[in-house]
């Protein structure tokens, strides 16, 4: 181009430079306030949603009727979130921080509940918030692919949340907090604190839900009461998550019967000591100088009584014949998959957890540390000079197992830690019921005294994949449970072999010895369609029986289903010897209601019985081991010294 074509383009006028694109404005605060609020309430609802998806309630046509229409839980629940999350908005000052927070922790509470739904056929509680403490148990229930799925999601939750935030920020900028005259930004600050004295406060009072006047339990039952305490999994699904939840927080383990005081106490205990008397006049026995040994063991029952499938041969024929040729039958435990830690409690103490309020859903965590000590079978038997020891080869925290052995009364407890032996059986990772048994040998072989020696077991407990190189083989289940299944069957056959040894040693000694020899629950391994073929009874019912090794105890007799509490009425008759008034209130208890649960009394041939039909007679019997129930608990113990003396006399409140 020449220098003068340049110069006619030098003196053109230039087209403007095109103007930067402006950066969006800071939202009035008004707007960022208001969008914040709607979108914390978004979130809840969302939030929500997954913790009633948790519970499978999302896919029961009842579902909308039973929370949306009938009830408010579905409002409730979600009413309860909006103020946490509005909590933690107030506290951190950034929106999408808190959602992501809440949402992660709803996603880490779904899976637990899921897991537990699956295995052990009830939601999450409470009370469970004690495991914490016990992180690798609560790790071996899960698979570790689980595990890293739900790390991996609640971390990808959070990381999610914070990235939407930052965009957010971009395209809807929130006033700068220095960049506020002074005047809003005290508002600000002001409005937060404000949010916080009000949320904080409200949830608060939800640990007081069950206590009189409630006003969040009032707002769940403004269209009546829905609670469904008889079945929890069912519960939560009618109430919603958190309604369930909170409807399960701790409250006074009965409420005080009518007439309860001393002159009524004095009156059963008048009564009961006739019962006791004509009971014992008949009995020539004694458990004086006899080894009491009770063997709770961990998820044993017996897989051929279920139908959908069939075992190549039977895994228990040992405890079969032995169950033949004593006092024997079938206890029914108050849950599907769980409950170990409870039904060990109605034995020592004969007390029954469907007289107890239905948020009363573990006594050893709930109860019995509370208390300076507790009336039970320990105490009876140290008073009457045995010793007490405590056996459980595994963690010594877990049901706060440490703090309720001191309070019964227990001298020693040996677990994981202090066992003697703690083999174990190719690739499962308990400790083996060999090895538990010759804990107990050892332990009769050293004491001079006679001993009561509570024995829980784990070789059986969940999971049970891949233990065994060679699993019973199962015929009819499907897939992955038929896998299951089989290793749970080679488990229970180490556990029958193990058992039959160690009442053989028993048979040649010298020590007097009776054993109570019972199953906890059954193992959460059975996929819906097996659970649904055996609807009922079948999931709840586990094998017991009571063997002495002294002449002429053992006779063939089949107990109809009973309940784990009325064990030490059983084990006084096998061994002739005489009960206190309470055992003998239990026994003739035991004689009209043959189980106690939460919602429900059945007669021996496992049917309802409705309390309001009852004969008086019956229903008498029913309210007195109601009032003494009470009485021990946490009433003001005025029968104890005369219904069961000595049941809760001062011990070493931690075991050795």
């Amino acid at each position: 181009m020449s220098s003068l074509a340049r110069a006619e383009r030098a003196g053109e006028e230039q087209p403007e430079a095109p103007a930067a694109l402006e950066a969006p404005q800071p939202a009035p605060l008004r707007t960022v306030l208001g969008r914040g609020a709607l979108g914390t309430l978004q979130a809840a609802v969302v939030a929500t949603l997954l913790l009633q998806a948790s519970t499978f309630a999302l896919f029961y046509p009842r579902w909308l009727k039973d929370q949306l229409i009938d009830g408010v839980a579905f409002y409730a629940d979600t009413l309860v979130i909006w103020l946490v999350l509005l909590l933690l908005w107030s506290v951190l000052g950034r929106l999408w921080w808190s959602i992501g927070i809440l949402i992660a922790i709803v996603i880490t509470v779904g899976i637990a509940n899921i897991v537990k739904m699956r295995l052990r056929e009830e939601p999450v509680y409470p009370s469970d918030l004690h495991f914490a403490s016990e992180p690798e148990f609560l790790t071996s229930m899960v698979s570790p692919l689980l595990q890293a799925v739900a790390v991996a999601v609640s971390i990808g939750t959070v990381v999610w949340a914070m990235r939407i935030g930052r965009r957010m920020d971009l395209r809807y900028p929130r006033p700068s907090w220095r960049r506020l005259p002074r005047r809003q930004a005290v508002a600000v600050l002001g409005l937060r604190l404000a949010v916080a004295v009000i949320t904080g406060p409200l949830l608060l009072q939800t640990a007081q839900f069950n206590h009189p006047g409630s006003y969040w339990r009032g707002i769940y039952e403004v269209r009546g009461d829905h609670w469904r305490y008889w079945n929890q999994k069912t519960n939560y699904r009618a109430n919603g998550f958190v309604g369930g939840f909170l409807f399960n927080m701790p409250v006074d383990a009965m409420r005080e019967p009518m007439g309860y005081d001393q002159a009524a106490m004095d009156e059963i205990a008048d009564r009961y000591e006739r019962v006791a008397e004509r009971i014992n006049a008949g009995r020539t026995g004694s458990l004086d100088d006899v080894n009491v040994v009770l063997v709770l063991s961990e998820s044993f029952t017996d897989p051929t009584e279920l139908d959908g499938f069939e075992l190549e041969r039977d895994p228990i024929p040992r405890t079969r014949a032995r169950m033949a040729e004593t006092t024997s039958g079938h206890m029914l435990a108050q849950m599907y998959g769980g409950g170990t830690a409870n039904m060990e409690f109605e034995v020592l103490t004969g007390q029954s957890l469907g007289l107890f309020r239905a948020q009363m859903l573990s006594p050893y965590q709930m109860l019995v540390p509370e208390q300076t000590d507790y009336p039970s079978a320990v105490g009876w038997l140290t008073s009457r000079g045995h010793e007490a020891i405590a056996i459980h080869p595994y963690r010594e925290g877990m049901y706060k197992r440490k703090q309720v052995y001191g309070r019964f009364g227990f001298e020693s407890f040996i677990h994981a830690e202090t066992i003697g032996s703690t083999d174990t059986i190719e690739e499962n990772p308990y400790i083996s019921d060999d090895a538990a048994f010759d804990e107990v040998l050892r332990r009769i072989d050293d004491q001079e005294k006679p001993l009561l020696v509570n024995l829980v077991t784990m070789q059986n407990h969940i999971p049970v994949e891949d233990n065994y190189e060679d699993p019973i083989e199962v015929r009819g289940a499907e897939g992955g449970q038929a896998e299951r299944i089989g290793q749970y069957a080679r488990g229970l056959e180490y556990t029958d072999q193990a058992l039959d040894s160690f009442l053989e040693t028993l048979e040649e000694s010298d020590e007097k010895t009776i054993v109570l020899f019972y199953g906890d629950h059954l193992p959460g391994i059975y996929g819906s369609s097996l659970k649904n073929e055996n609807r009922g009874l079948p999931l709840y019912r586990t094998p017991f029986f009571i063997w002495s090794n002294q002449p002429g105890q053992n006779r063939a007799r089949t107990v109809p289903i009973t309940s784990p509490a009325f064990f030490l009425p059983l084990v006084y008759e096998v061994a002739d010897a005489p009960v206190p008034p309470f055992l003998a209130l239990l026994d003739r208890v035991h004689r009209e209601v043959a189980v106690i649960q939460q919602g429900r009394l059945l007669d021996d041939r496992g049917e309802s019985i409705a309390e309001a039909a009852m004969a008086p007679e019956v229903a008498q019997l029913l309210e007195d081991l109601r009032l003494v129930q009470f009485d021990f608990s946490i009433g003001g113990r005025f029968g104890l010294d005369r219904m069961w003396p000595g049941s809760a006399s001062e011990r070493p409140k931690t075991p050795k």
